[in-house]
């Protein structure tokens, strides 16, 4: 007998996120940039938090950050989620902050500046792919 299990959940991309998200169906980070200030922004919003212009323009991120903070989560708040995994806040080299897993990696061997870089994952069984980071490689 088969075992049943549940689908994962996928974002639910509104009017201001959509183009992040369509991005990342192409394998593409995008991120709202100021036309006004050059000020780089994530989540997408309306005004630029720098100097509220309403004038911006989706500009591919360079996939580069290190990691800024991160945790291992050891409880599922949802069926379709495997524990124990890692959560992680990166900082992009553009400026931004952004939620995240860091894959390729042992838990116990990320740290926080750890060099990552951008993969994208596709969701099982599901035609959608997710942003995530894996260590940089050395040059």
């Amino acid at each position: 007998m088969a075992e049943f299990k549940l689908p994962k959940p996928l974002p639910m991309p509104s009017e201001d996120s959509k183009p992040f998200w369509d991005g990342c169906q192409r394998q593409e980070l995008l991120l709202q940039r100021c036309d006004d200030c050059g000020f780089y922004r994530f989540p997408p919003s309306i005004l630029c938090p720098k100097c509220m212009s309403m004038n911006y323009q989706w500009a591919k991120a360079s996939g580069k950050a290190k990691v800024f903070s991160w945790e291992v989560t050891h409880q599922a708040f949802y069926p379709a989620w495997d524990t124990p995994f890692n959560v992680a806040i990166v900082q992009l080299e553009e400026g931004p902050r952004m939620h995240t897993n860091i894959v390729d990696c042992k838990d116990e061997d990320i740290y926080v500046d750890m060099p990552v870089e951008l993969v994208f994952e596709k969701v099982e069984e599901q035609d959608w792919y997710l942003p995530k980071f894996k260590p940089a490689q050395q040059r």
